[in-house]
């Protein structure tokens, strides 16, 4: 088979959330006779402090085309706007090496629309996975940018795929697949053995959870517009659920860096 007649898939993974959507169609693409996966990590997902998805992947046996550091400390909207920015230069410096044939993006993060840009200005085809969703503040700005940038759309819903269509996107071009985390799911129904204690694969924080008897799993995902008011939601949160009188109470922050 010559090299011309394989496509070469770039997959820009942002962040852990977005490592584990994506994690079964990478595999996909690798095990695909005709194409070849291009695999760059950038943002968040290189840091310690948002839980170095990196290190999961390497785990998962998947090579690594571009590292990509473009996280500017500083806690405010200043610096998630130049975050974005330092994004776009630098994955375009990617794409310049890797040539890829398309550039897949996931989902509504800074590092995503960055991705975006990037690719759209290139001329790289661009597929964006989970547009349409709907969840107000930053986050449905970014997507809905995103699915105006994108060539071909992955939707996770019937409703989504709606809502891009009304976007003025071509129906050929959208194709209602289901959110990738579902495989997941589908993974813990027929191989539950292979299954292990989350707690004790990825870590966190507070008690042990007695999985024998009755518990609660909360997550909490900040508002973004609402950012200097996150530790009294999170609060709020805790005093709610302390209402309830359960026996043992574990709290495990979803880290996530926007």
């Amino acid at each position: 088979m010559s090299n011309k007649s394989i496509r070469k898939i770039c997959v820009v993974v942002t962040a852990r959330p977005s490592y584990s959507r994506i994690r079964t169609a990478l595999i996909a693409i690798e095990k695909h006779p005709r194409l070849e996966l291009q695999l760059v990590v950038a943002g968040s997902a290189l840091l310690d402090r948002y839980g170095s998805a990196i290190d999961y992947i390497k785990n998962d046996g998947f090579n690594i085309s571009a590292e990509v550091f473009n996280i500017l400390e500083g806690e405010n909207l200043g610096a998630a706007a130049k975050t974005t920015g330092i994004g776009i230069i630098e994955l375009s410096s990617v794409f310049i090496n890797l040539s890829p044939d398309v550039v897949v993006t996931i989902a509504d993060r800074f590092e995503t629309i960055a991705t975006a840009i990037s690719a759209a200005y290139m001329n790289i085809p661009l597929v964006h996975v989970q547009g349409g969703e709907v969840t107000g503040n930053i986050d449905e700005k970014v997507r809905h940018s995103i699915t105006k940038l994108a060539d071909y759309h992955f939707v996770a819903s019937k409703g989504a795929y709606d809502r891009v269509l009304k976007l003025g996107e071509e129906p050929s071009t959208i194709f209602n697949t289901g959110c990738p985390s579902i495989d997941i799911a589908v993974g813990v129904q027929k191989f539950p053995e292979f299954i292990k204690n989350p707690i004790d694969e990825y870590g966190g924080v507070g008690g042990d959870i007695p999985f024998q008897g009755d518990y609660l799993v909360v997550m909490q995902h900040p508002v973004t517009n609402e950012y200097n008011v996150s530790r009294q939601h999170i609060l709020e949160t805790l005093n709610a659920v302390n209402t309830l009188k359960i026996p043992t109470f574990w709290f495990w922050p979803n880290v996530d860096a926007g």
